[in-house]
């Protein structure tokens, strides 16, 4: 049950936009050396040099239990006067304790704290890997609060004391989540000259991009939530069938009945739009707020954002005349990274990073992406069912390349086209995926039924082969890995065809629901002679 509590608390205070990210695995070091972005964050450091406290460390059921009370006594009151800053002042005094060793000033940038790193001296480490996580030569490690516009300058630091170190003038970047943004803005600021050395990467392993853009920070920060009845029922049937949350698998089958049952009686329904109505009222008070002190505070994640969704957050969030001012060089930091990747132009539809990333492919610099798919993000927003990885869907992370919701397939009319187009081979046996609108179809793979902070071993021989062939390796010419794969049993395996395993786990009509419920009955009735 602490596992239920915890994914609530995460929803109702908007703090599930923790991104951990980690990379697995032994490999060789190569003739070029690879240069790994993780993900994940640094130790944080306090000013006085001790560690800083996580808060993903924290038992959330625990904490929720003794300190969510002072809350959950003004709901009442709240609903019954329309009043809800006692609520959302509540809400805050939760999560700000959390987050105060970690939050950033309004500038968006800390005088104290940090990871303790200092590429300027001479003293700093490159860290050439001999064993370990992950394939990559040289670990950049960095503050990944901080806008990747200022981080790339640190990695370009980094960069030149390891091509320093092993006499190359080139280097390979393996980027993960939130690194892709990194390496990317990077790439961007060095390509287009803005350092005195000539252009040092020589080919780009993007592994679950988040450069792109991801729907869940996106929708979060933007306040573009919908608590919709359907999605929110088909997100219980489905993560309750994949996830052991009960010791009694009986009680699973009850929990997800009863929620059909309530949804298609529309008392699910009615409950929703209530919600809706008090989200909808508190929004702009309480974003702001709750946002500002924990991640919201980090222009690292605004960089995860998609211009569909920017404008719009940057409005949601700085939304008074003395926010606007008193955030005025935070959100210079946040523009000058959209500027530079994020923003679409409208006479070829792509973004920033988009076009780099083609014409560093005429250049001959060649770039593999992974992205994964078979599970729906929590359901918060439009768009939440769309397969992905939980945190992006598969067309975030993909740069394009179009997913069915989660348990639907398309349909034949679809497929069709695509064999009479010549399209057929980018479409996922799985009927899921369509991958001929990716951005970079021929060096994009995608991993089914994989966690997003998951990074299978096969992957770092797949990343290791790409690099080592100079970026020439395609999803046609790789040995052992198919467009699609699928993770599920434990190994990279091809996918092969469409998985009925989501086949009535979600009931859609009275119908299927009546034989859950029977089903139901009769587990129930069993349960007693056992």
């Amino acid at each position: 049950m602490k596992k239920i509590i915890s994914i609530l608390l995460s929803v109702v205070m908007l703090i599930s936009l923790a991104v951990p990210a980690f990379a697995a695995n032994e490999t060789t070091i190569t003739d070029i050396p690879t240069i790994y972005l993780s993900g994940k964050g640094e130790l944080i450091y306090r000013a006085d040099g001790t560690a800083a406290t996580n808060p993903s460390a924290i038992d959330r059921g625990e904490y929720i239990k003794q300190h969510a009370e002072p809350a959950l006594k003004e709901i009442p009151m709240a609903l019954l006067t329309g009043d809800y800053t006692n609520y959302i002042n509540a809400l805050y005094d939760i999560l700000q304790p959390l987050y105060a060793d970690w939050v950033l000033d309004s500038n968006g940038s800390t005088e104290t704290g940090g990871t303790h790193i200092n590429w300027d001296a001479e003293t700093a480490p490159i860290q050439r890997k001999t064993s370990g996580f992950g394939l990559w030569d040289y670990h950049f490690r960095y503050d990944w609060r901080l806008s990747p516009i200022e981080t790339a300058d640190e990695l370009d630091k980094y960069i030149e004391r390891v091509c320093e170190a092993t006499g190359s003038d080139k280097v390979n970047i393996h980027a993960r989540c939130l690194g892709t943004n990194i390496a990317m803005a990077y790439i961007a600021k060095s390509h287009d000259g803005y350092y005195n050395h000539d252009f040092r990467v020589n080919n780009i392993v993007l592994n679950t991009p988040a450069v792109g853009g991801y729907i869940l920070v996106g929708s979060l920060l933007s306040g573009s939530v919908k608590f919709d009845a359907d999605t929110i029922d088909q997100f219980a049937s489905i993560y309750l069938n994949n996830n052991d949350i009960f010791d009694d698998p009986l009680i699973e089958l009850v929990v997800t009945t009863m929620l059909s049952l309530f949804n298609q009686a529309k008392v699910l329904g009615w409950g929703t739009e209530q919600i809706q109505k008090v989200f909808d009222t508190i929004a702009d008070e309480a974003l702001p707020k709750i946002a500002l002190c924990c991640y919201g505070s980090f222009p690292s994640y605004w960089s995860m954002i998609s211009d569909e969704y920017y404008d719009k957050a940057i409005a949601q969030i700085f939304n008074t005349p003395e926010l606007k001012e008193e955030y005025r060089v935070f959100i210079e930091k946040t523009n000058a990274y959209h500027e530079l990747l994020g923003d679409v132009n409208e006479d070829t539809g792509l973004a920033g990073y988009q076009q780099l990333l083609l014409d560093l492919k005429e250049e001959g610099v060649n770039t593999a992406v992974y992205a994964k798919y078979g599970t729906m993000s929590f359901p918060l927003f439009e768009g939440s069912n769309i397969t992905g990885d939980s945190r992006g869907t598969v067309t975030d992370m993909s740069f394009g390349a179009k997913g069915t919701i989660i348990g639907e397939t398309f349909d034949k009319e679809y497929v069709e086209k695509a064999k009479e187009a010549g399209l057929e081979k980018y479409i996922s046996p799985d009927l899921t995926v369509d991958a001929s609108t990716a951005l970079l179809p021929d060096t994009t793979w995608f991993i089914k039924n994989i966690g997003h902070a998951d990074f299978p071993a096969e992957l770092d021989t797949l990343s290791m082969a790409f690099l080592r062939s100079g970026g020439k390796l395609t999803v046609e010419t790789a040995e052992g890995y198919s467009r699609f794969m699928d993770f599920k049993t434990g190994t990279l395996e091809p996918v092969t065809s469409v998985d009925h395993s989501l086949d009535g786990v979600w009931a859609q009509n009275w119908f299927l629901i009546l034989l859950r419920v029977i089903e139901m009955i009769i587990d129930i009735f069993a349960s007693l002679f056992k």
